[in-house]
Protein backbone atom coordinates (compact mmCIF):
# COMPACT_ATOMS: atom_id res chain seq x y z
CA UNK A 1 0.00 0.00 0.00
CA UNK A 2 1.28 3.48 -0.89
CA UNK A 3 1.28 5.82 2.10
CA UNK A 4 -0.16 9.31 1.71
CA UNK A 5 2.23 11.95 0.42
CA UNK A 6 2.40 15.46 -0.98
CA UNK A 7 4.92 16.56 -3.57
CA UNK A 8 5.52 19.97 -5.10
CA UNK A 9 8.06 21.64 -7.38
CA UNK A 10 7.44 25.38 -7.07
CA UNK A 11 10.61 26.36 -8.95
CA UNK A 12 10.52 26.96 -12.68
CA UNK A 13 13.41 24.76 -13.78
CA UNK A 14 15.59 25.19 -16.86
CA UNK A 15 18.14 22.44 -17.61
CA UNK A 16 20.37 22.21 -20.67
CA UNK A 17 23.48 23.43 -22.42
CA UNK A 18 23.56 27.20 -22.91
CA UNK A 19 20.02 27.43 -21.54
CA UNK A 20 20.99 30.46 -19.46
CA UNK A 21 20.38 32.63 -22.55
CA UNK A 22 16.76 31.51 -22.67
CA UNK A 23 16.14 31.36 -18.94
CA UNK A 24 17.72 34.46 -17.42
CA UNK A 25 15.48 36.99 -19.25
CA UNK A 26 12.58 35.51 -17.26
CA UNK A 27 13.90 37.45 -14.26
CA UNK A 28 12.05 40.51 -15.56
CA UNK A 29 8.78 38.74 -14.79
CA UNK A 30 9.55 38.78 -11.05
CA UNK A 31 11.76 41.83 -10.55
CA UNK A 32 13.48 44.80 -12.19
CA UNK A 33 16.26 45.60 -9.71
CA UNK A 34 18.48 42.57 -9.15
CA UNK A 35 21.17 41.97 -6.55
CA UNK A 36 23.59 39.45 -8.08
CA UNK A 37 25.12 37.43 -5.24
CA UNK A 38 28.21 35.31 -5.86
CA UNK A 39 31.56 34.19 -4.44
CA UNK A 40 34.90 35.90 -4.73
CA UNK A 41 36.41 34.13 -7.76
CA UNK A 42 34.69 31.45 -9.84
CA UNK A 43 31.92 33.44 -11.53
CA UNK A 44 34.22 36.32 -12.48
CA UNK A 45 37.23 34.22 -13.54
CA UNK A 46 35.18 31.93 -15.78
CA UNK A 47 33.36 34.78 -17.49
CA UNK A 48 30.00 33.65 -16.11
CA UNK A 49 29.44 36.84 -14.14
CA UNK A 50 30.10 38.97 -17.22
CA UNK A 51 27.69 36.83 -19.24
CA UNK A 52 24.95 37.19 -16.62
CA UNK A 53 25.46 40.96 -16.51
CA UNK A 54 25.28 41.23 -20.30
CA UNK A 55 22.01 39.28 -20.42
CA UNK A 56 20.54 41.47 -17.68
CA UNK A 57 21.59 44.64 -19.50
CA UNK A 58 20.12 43.40 -22.76
CA UNK A 59 16.79 42.81 -21.01
CA UNK A 60 16.75 46.20 -19.25
CA UNK A 61 17.09 44.65 -15.80
CA UNK A 62 18.99 46.86 -13.36
CA UNK A 63 21.55 45.08 -11.21
CA UNK A 64 24.24 45.44 -8.58
CA UNK A 65 26.88 42.77 -7.95
CA UNK A 66 27.79 41.46 -4.49
CA UNK A 67 30.96 39.31 -4.64
CA UNK A 68 31.58 38.49 -1.01
CA UNK A 69 30.14 35.04 -0.26
CA UNK A 70 32.51 32.75 1.66
CA UNK A 71 32.71 28.95 1.16
CA UNK A 72 31.17 28.22 4.58
CA UNK A 73 28.73 31.13 4.94
CA UNK A 74 27.89 32.68 8.28
CA UNK A 75 25.19 34.91 9.67
CA UNK A 76 27.44 37.89 8.89
CA UNK A 77 27.48 36.97 5.18
CA UNK A 78 23.68 36.96 5.14
CA UNK A 79 23.46 40.30 6.93
CA UNK A 80 25.90 41.81 4.43
CA UNK A 81 23.78 40.61 1.50
CA UNK A 82 20.60 41.99 3.08
CA UNK A 83 22.31 45.33 3.71
CA UNK A 84 23.45 45.54 0.08
CA UNK A 85 20.00 44.55 -1.16
CA UNK A 86 18.32 47.26 0.89
CA UNK A 87 20.87 49.87 -0.17
CA UNK A 88 20.23 49.21 -3.86
CA UNK A 89 16.47 48.61 -3.40
CA UNK A 90 16.68 45.15 -4.95
CA UNK A 91 13.41 43.36 -5.62
CA UNK A 92 15.01 40.07 -6.72
CA UNK A 93 18.25 38.26 -5.83
CA UNK A 94 20.17 36.26 -8.43
CA UNK A 95 22.49 33.73 -6.78
CA UNK A 96 25.44 32.44 -8.81
CA UNK A 97 27.46 29.73 -7.12
CA UNK A 98 27.33 26.56 -5.12
CA UNK A 99 25.22 25.94 -2.06
CA UNK A 100 26.98 28.74 -0.18
CA UNK A 101 25.90 31.52 -2.54
CA UNK A 102 22.39 30.15 -2.93
CA UNK A 103 21.88 29.68 0.81
CA UNK A 104 23.19 33.17 1.58
CA UNK A 105 20.86 34.60 -1.07
CA UNK A 106 17.86 32.83 0.44
CA UNK A 107 18.68 33.87 3.99
CA UNK A 108 19.50 37.41 2.84
CA UNK A 109 16.13 37.59 1.09
CA UNK A 110 14.47 36.85 4.44
CA UNK A 111 16.42 39.58 6.23
CA UNK A 112 15.55 42.14 3.58
CA UNK A 113 11.86 42.03 4.50
CA UNK A 114 11.99 40.97 8.16
CA UNK A 115 13.54 42.85 11.07
CA UNK A 116 15.91 41.36 13.63
CA UNK A 117 18.86 39.01 13.09
CA UNK A 118 19.09 35.71 11.25
CA UNK A 119 19.22 33.88 14.59
CA UNK A 120 15.57 34.88 15.00
CA UNK A 121 14.65 32.84 11.92
CA UNK A 122 16.54 29.58 12.35
CA UNK A 123 14.00 26.77 12.29
CA UNK A 124 10.76 26.14 10.44
CA UNK A 125 8.72 29.10 9.12
CA UNK A 126 9.97 31.52 11.79
CA UNK A 127 9.56 34.74 9.80
CA UNK A 128 6.38 36.66 8.98
CA UNK A 129 6.96 38.75 5.86
CA UNK A 130 7.37 37.32 2.36
CA UNK A 131 11.08 37.39 1.33
CA UNK A 132 12.03 38.89 -1.99
CA UNK A 133 12.26 36.23 -4.74
CA UNK A 134 15.48 34.36 -5.52
CA UNK A 135 16.78 33.07 -8.86
CA UNK A 136 19.43 30.34 -8.57
CA UNK A 137 22.23 29.54 -11.01
CA UNK A 138 24.22 26.63 -9.52
CA UNK A 139 27.89 26.32 -10.44
CA UNK A 140 28.52 22.96 -8.73
CA UNK A 141 26.92 19.54 -9.10
CA UNK A 142 25.99 18.88 -5.51
CA UNK A 143 24.02 21.16 -3.22
CA UNK A 144 20.54 20.98 -4.74
CA UNK A 145 19.86 24.31 -3.03
CA UNK A 146 18.41 25.69 -6.27
CA UNK A 147 15.21 23.72 -5.59
CA UNK A 148 15.08 23.41 -1.79
CA UNK A 149 13.44 25.17 1.13
CA UNK A 150 16.64 25.31 3.17
CA UNK A 151 19.37 27.85 3.82
CA UNK A 152 22.14 26.28 5.90
CA UNK A 153 24.23 28.91 7.66
CA UNK A 154 26.89 28.91 10.39
CA UNK A 155 25.51 30.49 13.56
CA UNK A 156 28.53 32.47 14.72
CA UNK A 157 27.23 32.70 18.27
CA UNK A 158 26.81 28.95 18.77
CA UNK A 159 29.54 27.80 16.37
CA UNK A 160 27.34 25.31 14.56
CA UNK A 161 25.38 25.10 11.34
CA UNK A 162 21.69 25.96 11.54
CA UNK A 163 18.88 26.06 9.01
CA UNK A 164 16.32 28.59 7.89
CA UNK A 165 13.49 26.50 6.45
CA UNK A 166 10.45 27.67 4.53
CA UNK A 167 8.64 26.97 1.27
CA UNK A 168 8.78 30.73 0.75
CA UNK A 169 12.56 30.74 0.15
CA UNK A 170 12.57 28.09 -2.56
CA UNK A 171 14.02 29.84 -5.65
CA UNK A 172 11.40 30.95 -8.15
CA UNK A 173 13.66 30.08 -11.07
CA UNK A 174 16.47 27.49 -11.18
CA UNK A 175 18.87 27.60 -14.14
CA UNK A 176 21.06 24.51 -14.52
CA UNK A 177 23.41 24.94 -17.46
CA UNK A 178 25.97 22.10 -17.77
CA UNK A 179 28.33 24.40 -19.69
CA UNK A 180 28.73 26.44 -16.50
CA UNK A 181 30.19 23.58 -14.47
CA UNK A 182 32.53 22.05 -17.05
CA UNK A 183 35.47 24.11 -15.73
CA UNK A 184 35.02 22.94 -12.13
CA UNK A 185 38.22 21.59 -10.53
CA UNK A 186 38.22 17.80 -10.22
CA UNK A 187 38.19 17.92 -6.42
CA UNK A 188 35.04 20.04 -6.48
CA UNK A 189 33.35 17.72 -8.95
CA UNK A 190 34.17 14.81 -6.66
CA UNK A 191 33.19 16.54 -3.41
CA UNK A 192 29.99 18.15 -4.63
CA UNK A 193 28.93 15.07 -6.58
CA UNK A 194 29.32 12.91 -3.50
CA UNK A 195 27.37 15.50 -1.51
CA UNK A 196 24.51 14.96 -3.96
CA UNK A 197 24.82 11.20 -3.48
CA UNK A 198 24.52 11.73 0.27
CA UNK A 199 21.36 13.76 -0.28
CA UNK A 200 19.82 10.96 -2.34
CA UNK A 201 20.78 8.25 0.17
CA UNK A 202 19.80 10.21 3.28
CA UNK A 203 16.51 11.20 1.68
CA UNK A 204 15.81 7.55 0.89
CA UNK A 205 16.38 6.66 4.57
CA UNK A 206 14.37 9.56 6.00
CA UNK A 207 11.09 8.74 7.73
CA UNK A 208 9.61 11.50 5.53
CA UNK A 209 10.45 9.60 2.34
CA UNK A 210 7.50 8.81 0.07
CA UNK A 211 6.91 6.64 -2.96
CA UNK A 212 7.75 9.51 -5.31
CA UNK A 213 10.83 10.80 -3.44
CA UNK A 214 12.24 7.26 -3.45
CA UNK A 215 11.87 7.17 -7.23
CA UNK A 216 13.98 10.34 -7.49
CA UNK A 217 16.43 9.00 -4.85
CA UNK A 218 17.05 5.79 -6.77
CA UNK A 219 17.46 7.56 -10.11
CA UNK A 220 19.81 10.10 -8.51
CA UNK A 221 21.89 7.31 -6.95
CA UNK A 222 22.08 5.51 -10.30
CA UNK A 223 23.07 8.62 -12.25
CA UNK A 224 25.78 9.63 -9.79
CA UNK A 225 27.31 6.19 -9.21
CA UNK A 226 27.39 5.39 -12.93
CA UNK A 227 28.97 8.69 -13.94
CA UNK A 228 30.94 10.39 -11.18
CA UNK A 229 34.33 8.79 -11.84
CA UNK A 230 34.14 9.52 -15.58
CA UNK A 231 32.76 13.00 -14.82
CA UNK A 232 36.26 14.09 -13.77
CA UNK A 233 37.26 14.05 -17.44
CA UNK A 234 34.03 13.92 -19.47
CA UNK A 235 31.50 16.72 -19.90
CA UNK A 236 28.75 14.24 -20.84
CA UNK A 237 29.19 12.25 -17.63
CA UNK A 238 29.40 15.48 -15.63
CA UNK A 239 26.03 16.51 -17.07
CA UNK A 240 24.52 13.27 -15.74
CA UNK A 241 25.92 13.94 -12.26
CA UNK A 242 24.47 17.46 -12.47
CA UNK A 243 21.06 15.97 -13.27
CA UNK A 244 21.43 13.51 -10.40
CA UNK A 245 22.15 16.43 -8.09
CA UNK A 246 18.94 18.15 -9.21
CA UNK A 247 16.92 15.01 -8.50
CA UNK A 248 18.53 14.72 -5.07
CA UNK A 249 17.47 18.31 -4.42
CA UNK A 250 13.88 17.34 -5.22
CA UNK A 251 14.24 14.60 -2.61
CA UNK A 252 15.66 16.50 0.34
CA UNK A 253 13.26 19.39 -0.20
CA UNK A 254 10.61 16.94 1.04
CA UNK A 255 12.56 14.55 3.26
CA UNK A 256 15.40 16.54 4.77
CA UNK A 257 18.68 14.78 5.49
CA UNK A 258 19.53 12.37 8.28
CA UNK A 259 22.56 12.16 10.55
CA UNK A 260 25.32 11.96 7.94
CA UNK A 261 25.18 15.72 7.40
CA UNK A 262 25.09 16.37 11.14
CA UNK A 263 28.14 14.15 11.68
CA UNK A 264 30.05 16.05 9.03
CA UNK A 265 29.36 19.51 10.46
CA UNK A 266 32.22 19.30 12.96
CA UNK A 267 34.67 18.31 10.24
CA UNK A 268 33.57 21.32 8.22
CA UNK A 269 33.35 23.95 10.95
CA UNK A 270 36.41 23.05 13.04
CA UNK A 271 38.71 21.41 10.51
CA UNK A 272 37.63 23.26 7.33
CA UNK A 273 37.01 20.07 5.38
CA UNK A 274 34.87 20.76 2.30
CA UNK A 275 31.19 20.10 3.07
CA UNK A 276 30.69 17.45 0.38
CA UNK A 277 34.03 15.79 1.12
CA UNK A 278 33.13 15.53 4.81
CA UNK A 279 29.77 13.97 3.95
CA UNK A 280 31.42 11.49 1.56
CA UNK A 281 33.85 10.47 4.30
CA UNK A 282 31.07 9.84 6.83
CA UNK A 283 28.56 8.11 4.55
CA UNK A 284 29.91 4.52 4.35
CA UNK A 285 30.47 4.30 8.10
CA UNK A 286 27.03 5.72 8.80
CA UNK A 287 25.51 3.12 6.47
CA UNK A 288 27.24 0.31 8.38
CA UNK A 289 25.98 1.68 11.69
CA UNK A 290 22.39 2.04 10.49
CA UNK A 291 22.40 -1.52 9.19
CA UNK A 292 22.54 -2.78 12.78
CA UNK A 293 20.45 0.00 14.33
CA UNK A 294 16.96 -0.26 12.92
CA UNK A 295 17.47 0.27 9.19
CA UNK A 296 18.15 -3.28 8.04
CA UNK A 297 15.40 -3.38 5.39
CA UNK A 298 16.18 0.06 3.98
CA UNK A 299 19.91 -0.68 3.73
CA UNK A 300 19.10 -3.99 2.04
CA UNK A 301 17.24 -2.05 -0.65
CA UNK A 302 20.16 0.34 -1.11
CA UNK A 303 22.63 -2.54 -1.36
CA UNK A 304 21.13 -3.34 -4.75
CA UNK A 305 23.17 -0.32 -5.88
CA UNK A 306 26.15 -0.12 -3.51
CA UNK A 307 27.56 -1.21 -0.16
CA UNK A 308 29.77 0.58 2.33
CA UNK A 309 33.01 -0.96 1.07
CA UNK A 310 32.21 0.13 -2.47
CA UNK A 311 31.68 3.69 -1.20
CA UNK A 312 35.07 3.64 0.52
CA UNK A 313 36.70 2.43 -2.70
CA UNK A 314 34.84 5.14 -4.63
CA UNK A 315 36.16 7.83 -2.28
CA UNK A 316 39.69 6.54 -2.85
CA UNK A 317 39.18 6.48 -6.62
CA UNK A 318 38.00 10.10 -6.50
CA UNK A 319 41.02 11.00 -4.34
CA UNK A 320 38.76 11.92 -1.42
CA UNK A 321 39.65 10.96 2.16
CA UNK A 322 38.36 7.57 3.31
CA UNK A 323 39.43 7.74 6.97
CA UNK A 324 39.97 10.31 9.70
CA UNK A 325 43.70 9.68 9.47
CA UNK A 326 43.58 10.84 5.85
CA UNK A 327 42.64 14.32 7.11
CA UNK A 328 45.15 14.31 9.97
CA UNK A 329 42.84 13.38 12.83
CA UNK A 330 43.37 10.70 15.45
CA UNK A 331 41.67 9.06 18.43
CA UNK A 332 42.09 12.10 20.68
CA UNK A 333 39.86 14.16 18.35
CA UNK A 334 36.91 11.78 18.61
CA UNK A 335 35.25 13.08 21.81
CA UNK A 336 35.00 16.63 20.45
CA UNK A 337 33.90 15.41 17.02
CA UNK A 338 31.18 13.33 18.67
CA UNK A 339 30.00 16.23 20.80
CA UNK A 340 29.79 18.46 17.73
CA UNK A 341 27.98 15.72 15.79
CA UNK A 342 25.37 15.38 18.52
CA UNK A 343 24.79 19.13 18.37
CA UNK A 344 24.77 19.17 14.57
CA UNK A 345 22.23 16.33 14.35
CA UNK A 346 19.52 18.00 16.43
CA UNK A 347 17.45 18.78 13.35
CA UNK A 348 18.36 15.57 11.52
CA UNK A 349 16.98 13.37 14.29
CA UNK A 350 13.48 14.60 13.39
CA UNK A 351 13.85 12.71 10.12
CA UNK A 352 14.98 9.46 11.75
CA UNK A 353 13.39 6.52 13.54
CA UNK A 354 15.36 7.23 16.71
CA UNK A 355 17.98 9.49 18.22
CA UNK A 356 21.58 8.49 18.77
CA UNK A 357 23.81 9.55 21.67
CA UNK A 358 27.41 10.67 21.98
CA UNK A 359 28.62 7.12 22.60
CA UNK A 360 27.07 6.08 19.29
CA UNK A 361 28.96 8.80 17.46
CA UNK A 362 32.19 7.86 19.22
CA UNK A 363 31.68 4.29 18.01
CA UNK A 364 31.23 5.45 14.41
CA UNK A 365 34.15 7.89 14.45
CA UNK A 366 36.41 5.24 15.99
CA UNK A 367 35.68 2.96 13.04
CA UNK A 368 36.52 5.86 10.73
CA UNK A 369 40.12 5.95 11.97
Amino acid sequence: MVKNFKFFLPSKIFFGKDIINEALPEVKNIGRNALVVTGKRFARETGLLEKVCQILKHNAINFHVFEGVTPEPSTTDCENVARAGKQYMADVIIAIGGGSAMDVAKAGAVLMTNSGTLQDYFGEEKFQNQPIPVVAIPTTCGSGSEVTRYAVIIDEKEKTKKTVSSERIIPKIAILDPLIIKTLPKMLIAGTGMDALCHAVEGFLSIKASHITKIFSIESIRLILENIEKALSSDENLEMVFLGSLYAGFVINHTGTIFVHGMAYGLTIKYRIHHGTANALCLPYAIDFLKTHGYQEEIKELEKFFNSQQLIRLNKSLKLPSSLKDIGLNRSDIPELSEMALKGCERSFRNMKSRFNQNDFEEIFTKML
